[in-house]
């Protein structure tokens, strides 16, 4: 595994990282849009939208870091819902 993978495995679990587009301090979106299949505007799109990912994108960036997949799903409602009170 990736020795940033293992990073951002621990600050999502120590509650470092609250919210998705955090992860991206860390890798750059390329990295993890590789891993989804996906390309880089959609990926761009997933950082500051995370409404539009999937459960099957969620299930897999779980099994990527290595973080059970309610942690993951918690950071992007984290996201979610910060997002739709400031709007």
């Amino acid at each position: 595994m990736d020795k940033r993978y293992e990073s951002i495995k621990f600050m999502i679990e120590t509650g470092h990282i609250t919210e998705f587009k955090e992860i991206f301090n860390y890798i750059p979106k390329s990295l993890l849009g590789k891993h989804l299949h996906t390309n880089n505007p959609r990926m761009t799109r997933l950082v500051t939208e995370v409404d539009d990912l999937t459960v099957q994108e969620i299930v897999s960036i779980s099994s990527l870091f290595d973080v059970a997949y309610d942690k993951i799903t918690h950071i992007v409602f984290t996201q979610y819902l910060k997002d739709r009170k400031i709007k």
